[in-house]
């Protein structure tokens, strides 16, 4: 190699290096989209033990089948595979796949589905109540065992806006109030007494809720949630992040 001839090949090697590394990204990029593409690949069931059991068919036969397929969906949250899909997605991927499932275990019937979504995405295990004398009162959310309900709060996505917060809780408390906003709207056909019913919450929450506030970004989520739950009415193929993304006006 000559000296002249060099200096040309390491100038192109250099030249080169920084579009191989966006090819690279590039297609990196598109395999993780094609992972995230095709919701049925995201789509698992739990593993239901085979044979008979006595206790199995009387807790089936007896307990409502509200708290059944609620028990399904909070699985599907728990579940290892469902941490890959946020990891891999984005969080608003995961709130949608959230409330595609309890579409599907609520047999596509969107009232029921979304208040399966509001119960699986319940952030907090019990309610301190304010009461006289006795100072507060625990008032139980979700009976959970504690190891399955810690599990549960750990997968949930909780990156929903730009400016949410660092750290384990980030937004996962307004998933609740979104859902729940959603399905008020949905049911009574009236976003107004969504809103209503939304501010009465925030109210009784600063006023008798230990730690409680008057929070503008649960009524955002609120606010959300009801934009959501009024327009499912006519179009039944919208999704959560649709919504999320939008910006909150008074």
């Amino acid at each position: 190699m000559s000296e002249r001839t060099a200096p040309l090949q390491s100038l192109c090697h250099c030249r080169m290096k920084p579009i191989l590394q966006l090819i690279t990204f590039l297609v990196s990029t598109n395999i993780v989209l094609a992972q995230c593409e095709g919701d049925l690949s995201w789509d698992f069931d739990d593993e239901h033990q085979s044979g008979f059991s006595v206790g199995k068919f009387f807790t089936e036969t007896f307990t409502p089948e509200l708290v059944l397929n609620t028990k399904v969906v909070r699985n599907y949250v728990r579940d290892a595979r469902f941490k890959t899909l946020t990891e891999r997605c984005g969080d608003l991927a995961a709130i949608d796949h959230i409330y595609l499932k309890s579409l599907k275990v609520a047999e596509y019937n969107i009232g029921r589905a979304l208040v399966l979504s509001m119960l699986t995405v319940l952030e907090h295990q019990r309610l301190n109540v304010k009461m006289p004398i006795v100072n507060s009162v625990a008032v139980p959310l979700t009976f959970e065992e504690d190891s399955l309900f810690k599990a549960r709060i750990a997968n949930l996505p909780g990156k929903i806006y730009p400016d949410s917060p660092g750290g384990l809780e980030q937004d996962k408390d307004k998933l609740q109030h979104f859902f729940a906003s959603a399905y008020l709207s949905f049911a009574s056909e009236s976003p107004e007494l969504a809103k209503s019913a939304g501010n009465m919450v925030e109210w009784a929450e600063a006023k008798f809720v230990v730690g409680g506030a008057d929070d503008a970004r649960d009524k955002r989520a609120n606010q959300q949630g009801r934009l959501f739950g009024r327009d499912l009415l006519s179009v039944k193929e919208l999704l959560p992040s649709d919504y999320l993304a939008l910006p909150f006006r008074e």
